[in-house]
């Protein structure tokens, strides 16, 4: 099932059984050691956050149109976009760019090498996600309070 767009109650309750199940698989990968399996949820989950982030500040902060080639530009363009508009730090920036580039060494590395991939590799990406999640509710709320 594709995940919704619009912002209607219905649609947000699937978005949140959404994560909840993608959140329910990345703790049993973690918890089996599927290091491979929880790398990929776990970089999914970033990724979404990243893109709810552009909707929100595109759409609700700059009260400008979005156009669905944006939403599904490069992740490395999304944050260019982010930061150059001080919605993110340089500093979280850097790392998401940094864990975009290292994201597609890992995962090709892992072809050769099966288990190139580490628990720690997958700790990292659920910070930077859950630093995501934080600035998208700050932007949230600072909408709401307008």
């Amino acid at each position: 099932m594709a995940r919704p767009k619009d912002d209607t109650a219905e649609s947000q309750r699937k978005k949140y059984e959404h994560h909840k199940k993608a959140n329910g698989t990345l703790n049993y990968y973690l918890e089996q050691g599927n290091w491979i399996g929880a790398y990929v949820i776990a970089y999914s989950l970033l990724e979404d956050r990243l893109r709810a982030m552009y909707v929100v500040v595109k759409r609700d902060v700059e009260n400008a149109e979005i156009i669905k080639d944006e939403i599904n530009a490069p992740l490395a363009r999304i944050v260019g976009y982010l930061k150059k508009n001080s919605y993110l730090s340089k500093e979280l920036a850097k790392q998401l760019q940094k864990a975009n580039m290292f994201r597609n060494t890992l995962l090709h590395d892992a072809m050769w090498q099966v288990d190139v991939i580490k628990e720690q590799h997958v700790m990292d990406v659920k910070v930077l996600k859950n630093e995501i999640a934080k600035v998208v509710e700050q932007l949230k709320k600072k909408v709401k309070g307008r």
